[in-house]
């Protein structure tokens, strides 16, 4: 019963606990009596409330995490997957498995073909074979069962990774914990360590005092030293006497001075080493002991940039503490070397400085610089393709070679070395100017010695072409040792176009000038090689023979010519027709050319050459008897065109060279023709030399002898019209082309059989289309004929012209008309002093009439050329040319005459002899004829009814209407003027309406007229024109 008691009040106390327990959660939380809270306000945080809302709750979870300890790192290092294991240890099963069966197979007995003996011996050895195959076997089986089993544990383990990963991970993070409180203690003891040294003892303060007061200590012994007393200037000055002379004694009697050491002086008690572009070392002596050592006194800089005298400090005190202590033990020398190899050093660090600099700065992303030990390497041109190049300083011991460069014999120097393109060069020299570092310098000058490489290279490969080794090009290099900018490669690459290449120095692309497509496009190839001085001379060789080319398109196109941009042979057709040599070909055509022939220029490094081509048209499928008779081939021939003087290898191509090679290829086509023409019919021709040669055109003369049977027989129809008066043998002579350069030129001479009357007339004039030669009986006469046709159908024709010439010389005759250019298709006349007339009167084309540039008569050109066509034709044409020549005159004078800007003249011809003048600002307009009066031919001026006229004009023109003046006189509602005094009259009315128009109002200059005023005009114009045409019939001209 007391158990049961004890056992129900235990439960009741388990029972209360639980309660308090419960009660506790999430709330108070009791430590040792106190109340505390943990995590917060509460352990584990605050009691929630069911009436407390989601954001609350969500800002209290926060705030709990964001107080929770850093998760442990988790360590994957190392890990493999046992996937991975159990793949290669079966990969690594079967292979060894492999190779024990394959020994295995390799353990036989060994055979004999004695029987006895293998039955004596067969089954021993048989036994032990089998024994070693069993036992290699077992080996195997067990070793593989031992790593199986080592797999099958791991495997095991596996299961439980996750949890011994854990473990894993709680272990390297107490281990690295550890660690971090070992560091700690170490830095404590370290830094305790290091304040050891500066820690001050403390001050005795009984000897401060009496020291601060008195001056001295009581305890402190008394030596009974004297002090000495101070020395007097003279004194010192003889002090500094004696140690320089002790100085020279010893410097010149027992020291052994190196040979850098050479140059020295010894003053104010010191003696000075000048050592140039490295220091300035002052030593002395403290004993009068020759053996006795020498002391460091002071160390100067002497180079740049950087500070001549060194600052009191560690430096100074570890340099003089060093110096002296090498003095004592090596003397000068061991001096020497040790501030020789610190200057060194110095050097090479501001060098490395600087490049750093430059790095940053405007060498920015196209040098590198890598410090490899002592030595200092900086890569240049980082962007080129190709090899690297750099430049390599350090210090050079001297011990194993002389430095060529350095000046030194078995003493460390500062020495370069440069790798250009991957490849290091030694025949190079390079100021380094060590008195003045400069590493901005250093890279100039090698930079300057790549590109007068690349260029020199260049350039040599450039001479060995023909048209620069003769000279035919200019070539120049420049080259400078320290400046890259100033080194180019000038290239001329026609006759009138040069260019200079020049390469940027900090990023090594080149640069053409001056700068064009066709240069931009050179530029890019320069900056895509890789070994510029090897592959340069390709593309500038190709570059100048497009140069060639496309300079002599440009030129063609001032001439007319078209450009055969289809036109595209094959590499064998160039070859078979143009030569090997050939990079590049253009083919062009004259506008007056046929589809059968072109022009084609060929440029190579050998020159540039001209060419007259005969091209067919070729079928998109050519069959086999095409193929074979090489009517395939776009190309039927080619002709050089020779230039002159002989020799020439490159001809500027400027308008006259175009225009003695187009020239003289038209030549070549049509005597071509000429001769395949004659050969055709079997007439017989030959060619030999021109008697006089055409300027810079040598063409050949052409001689065609005819028969009668032959030209009766096979010649064409137009061979058998030859006239009876001229003998059988015909001479053709190129004289040019016709100014249209559609037709060939050429001079036809023919030797008469008999006279011809009109001689003395013919050959009075001036012709240089025909000519008659009074003695010989010889008739010349000049011959067009189209580019690409044959000239032998129209010689005949051309005979039967000279009839209508001569009878065109009777006219003139009559008129009295001086003939100034004879030919068989045209004549000029001279109706008035400086003014002349051309007819044409070709047999394909109407007649017509044609007069100089700033002939007069020019306005009225149309109107001439009709009446040259109707009849009389140019009986009347010359009576015209007479009676309007002082109003044309005196109109062209009128309008060359200076005018404002709102001032405008316009003068309308509405026939040869009927004019219509408007004037614009002041309006004007009046029309002036030609008309007959009794017997007597005048002009007739009235103003014209159009839109409204300033009043100020208007008057002035009645004025007029009512004047008189020297040959012409006021009508009142017009003006008459004779022939001699039209041009005062035109003068007179152009003087009043400048006058007038000074003083009109503004307002009056810039009207317009409307649509229905225009409408208007045109019907009063149409009115007029049918007046004039009942006019025009009605009047009789005379004609002397």
């Amino acid at each position: 019963m007391a158990a049961g008691e004890d056992s129900k009040e235990l439960m009741n106390g388990q029972g209360s606990r639980k309660r308090k327990a419960e009660e506790l959660v999430n709330g108070d939380t009791h430590v040792n009596g106190g109340v505390s809270t943990t995590n917060g306000v509460y352990a584990n945080g605050a009691v929630p409330d069911p009436g407390m809302s989601p954001e609350i709750l969500a800002a209290v979870v926060h705030n709990i995490s964001s107080q929770l300890p850093p998760e442990i790192e988790h360590i994957t290092q190392g890990y493999m997957p046992l996937s991975r294991l159990i793949t290669r240890l079966a990969q690594d099963t079967f292979n060894g498995l492999t190779e024990t069966i394959n020994e295995m197979a390799d353990m036989q007995p060994p055979t004999n073909n004695v029987l006895s003996h293998m039955n004596s011996l067969g089954s021993t050895q048989a036994s032990q074979i089998n024994i070693q195959k069993k036992s290699r076997m077992w080996d195997f089986a067990h070793d593989r069962r031992a790593k199986f089993i080592k797999i099958l544990v791991l495997s095991q383990w596996s299961r439980q990774a996750e949890s011994v990963g854990k473990v894993i991970d709680l272990n390297f993070w107490l281990n690295s914990q550890r660690q971090l409180y070992k560091d700690a203690t170490a830095w404590v003891g370290e830094l305790k360590r290091m304040l050891a040294p500066m820690k001050l003892p403390s001050p005795h303060l009984k000897t401060a005092l009496e020291a601060l007061s008195t001056g001295k200590a009581a305890w402190l012994p008394d030596l009974g030293y004297l002090p000495p007393e101070p020395l007097s200037p003279q004194q010192m000055l003889k002090a500094l006497r004696t140690i320089n002379t002790l100085l020279h004694i010893r410097l010149n009697l027992h020291e052994t001075i190196p040979p850098v050491f050479k140059n020295f002086s010894i003053s104010s008690g010191r003696v000075t080493f000048h050592v140039k572009d490295e220091f300035e070392l002052d030593l002395s002596i403290a004993e009068e002991d020759p053996s006795s050592q020498l002391y460091f006194i002071d160390f100067r800089l002497a180079f740049s940039p950087c500070a001549t005298d060194i600052p009191g400090g560690w430096l100074r005190n570890e340099i003089e503490g060093k110096s002296n202590d090498v003095l004592r033990r090596e003397g000068l020398a061991g001096c020497y070397n040790f501030l020789h190899d610190l200057v060194l050093t110095h050097k090479l660090r501001i060098l490395r400085s600087q490049a750093t600099e430059l790095a940053r700065a405007r060498w920015s992303d196209n040098i590198k610089i890598e410090p490899v030990h002592r030595s200092l390497v900086v890569q240049y041109w980082l962007n080129r393709p190709g090899g690297k190049s750099w430049v390599e300083i350090g210090i050079r011991s001297g011990r194993k070679e002389i430095d060529s460069r350095s000046n030194s014999s078995g003493v460390p120097c500062i020495a370069i070395r440069w790798h250009r393109n991957g490849k290091e060069v030694t025949d190079f020299r390079i100021d380094m100017s060590l008195g003045d570092l400069s590493m901005e310098a250093i890279l100039k000058q090698v930079i300057s010695l790549h590109i007068n490489y690349i260029f020199r290279e260049t350039k040599r490969r450039l001479r060995e072409s023909p048209i620069y080794a003769k000279k035919v090009f200019a070539l120049k290099h420049k080259a400078s040792a320290a400046e890259p900018t100033k080194c180019h490669l000038q290239v001329q690459v026609t006759g009138a176009s040069t260019v200079k290449i020049v390469q940027e120095p900090i990023s090594g692309a080149f640069a053409l000038i001056p700068p064009s497509a066709l240069h931009g496009r050179l530029e890019r190839d320069l900056n895509a090689l890789r070994d510029p001085a090897a592959e340069a001379f390709s593309r500038i060789a190709f570059s100048r023979c497009i140069s060639g080319i496309e300079e002599a398109e440009r030129c063609s196109r001032m001439l007319g010519w078209q450009s055969l941009k289809m036109q595209n042979p094959t590499q064998e057709i160039v070859k078979k027709h143009f030569g090997a040599d050939v990079m590049r070909l253009s083919f062009l055509r004259p506008t007056s050319w046929g589809k059968e022939w072109s022009l084609a220029i060929s440029t190579s490094m050998v020159g540039d050459f001209w060419w007259v081509v005969e091209v067919r048209e070729v079928s998109k499928d050519p069959s086999t008897a095409e193929l074979a008779s090489g009517q395939a081939q776009p190309i039927r021939s080619a002709f050089k065109i020779p230039i002159a003087p002989k020799g020439t290898l490159v001809s500027e191509p400027s308008y006259s060279v175009l225009s003695n090679v187009e020239n003289t290829a038209a030549a070549i086509i049509n005597q071509c023709i000429d001769c395949r023409e004659l050969a055709n019919v079997h007439i017989h021709h030959i060619q030999q030399k021109p008697s006089e040669p055409l300027g810079n055109v040598h063409v050949p003369d052409l001689l065609m002898f005819y028969e009668k049977q032959q030209l009766g027989e096979r010649g064409p129809q137009t061979l058998t019209k030859i006239p009876p008066w001229c003998h059988d043998v015909v001479k053709s002579s190129f004289r040019g082309l016709s100014r249209s350069r559609a037709s060939v030129i050429t001079i036809v001479s023919i030797r008469l059989k008999g006279t011809i009357s009109n001689i003395s007339t013919l050959t009075s004039t001036t012709s240089p289309s025909l000519a008659f030669h009074p003695t010989s009986g010889t008739v010349a006469f000049r011959l067009s004929t189209p580019i690409g046709q044959s000239s032998v159908p129209a010689l005949l024709e051309r005979l039967s012209r000279i009839g209508r010439l001569i009878r065109f010389l009777d006219i003139l005759k009559r008129r009295a008309l001086p003939c100034s250019h004879l030919s068989l298709s045209a004549l000029t006349f001279t109706y008035a002093p400086g003014l002349a007339a051309t007819v044409r009167f070709d047999t394909d084309a109407p007649m017509a009439i044609a007069f100089a540039p700033l002939n007069p008569h020019l306005r009225i050109q149309d109107f001439l050329a009709a009446m040259l066509a109707a009849k009389p034709g140019l009986e009347y044409v010359t009576y015209v040319l007479q009676l309007t020549l002082p109003l044309l005159r005196v109109f062209a004078a009128i309008e060359a005459a200076p005018r404002s800007a709102a001032s405008e003249l316009h003068i309308l011809p509405r026939a040869a002899t009927w004019y219509r003048v408007c004037y614009e600002g002041p309006h004007l307009a009046y029309e002036i004829r030609l008309r007959q009066r009794s017997d007597h031919v005048l002009w007739f001026s009235r103003k014209a009814t159009e839109r409204e006229t300033p009043t100020k004009v208007v008057e002035a023109w009645d004025r007029l209407c009512r004047g008189r003046g020297a040959g012409w006189v006021g009508l009142r509602d017009g003006i008459s003027a004779d022939l001699p005094g039209v041009e005062a009259l035109v003068r007179r009315i152009d003087e009043v309406v400048r006058e007038a128009g000074l003083g009109a109002e503004d307002g009056s200059k810039n009207e317009l007229v409307d649509d229905k005023k225009e409408e208007e005009e045109e019907e009063a114009e149409v009115k007029v024109e049918v007046q004039i045409k009942k006019e025009k019939e009605k009047e009789v001209f005379v004609i002397d």
